[in-house]
């Protein structure tokens, strides 16, 4: 994590620096990404740089994290417990296709999450990037086995397989879609993208429903 004096740094050099890095990371990956390049678009010195951040490793992972928080994937606790059969799977395509748009305005936010996912393992020898991928695995699993529960609960999700098949079922075709999306993204619309991610969601719910009852 940065140092605590970065939050003193002025909101608009902050916010530039942190979608600059943003941007090179998206693009380069981190291994590939050049702070040097980052800090001359920033105008930042690079003994200013380390007055905020220990290394690379340290921006990137603040970076994630600032890219997540504007991705807003997880719902909240209280959003999942309101949800009904009436409402489920309607609530799951919202929460799908939000970081989808949000990401049609500002492509590196995703892209940026693709390179937290693909970090080398001499990467994540670096006990910071290592401690960053297990955060981004307890967010996603939490979040997702909150709405996995909860659709259970109502009767909609299949409980006769483990659920670590269900997360692997329910993320194999999330990721497929949204690699693809990326892969397209400048030739696809708001339209195009939300339709993608209504097939998705359906693909999922067929995978995920609870097998009818013999007679």
């Amino acid at each position: 994590m940065p140092f605590s004096r970065f939050a003193k740094m002025p909101g608009e050099k902050r916010e530039s620096l942190l979608t600059i890095a943003a941007q090179e990371f998206a693009a380069h990956g981190f291994e590939a990404a050049s702070l040097n390049r980052i800090l001359e678009e920033a105008q930042i010195g690079k003994s200013s740089a380390y007055y905020y951040f220990e290394d690379k490793a340290d921006l990137f992972c603040t970076v994630v994290k600032y890219c997540l928080e504007r991705l807003q994937f997880a719902p909240d606790r209280e959003t999942i417990i309101s949800l009904t059969v009436q409402t489920y799977w309607a609530a799951v395509a919202e929460i799908r296709d939000q970081p989808l748009l949000r990401t049609l305005q500002r492509p590196w936010l995703f892209g940026v999450m693709r390179a937290a996912e693909r970090l080398s393992p001499e990467s994540l020898q670096h006990e910071s990037l290592a401690n960053l991928t297990q955060y981004l695995t307890n967010y996603t699993m939490t979040g997702l086995g909150a709405l996995i529960k909860r659709g259970q609960e109502l009767g909609l999700i299949r409980t006769d397989v483990p659920n670590e098949l269900l997360f692997a079922w329910f993320r194999a075709i999330d990721d497929a879609s949204d690699s693809w999306v990326l892969a397209h993204l400048e030739q696809l619309d708001q339209e195009e993208i939300l339709h993608i991610s209504h097939q998705t969601i359906t693909t999922i719910k067929q995978a995920l429903a609870s097998p009818p009852i013999p007679l």
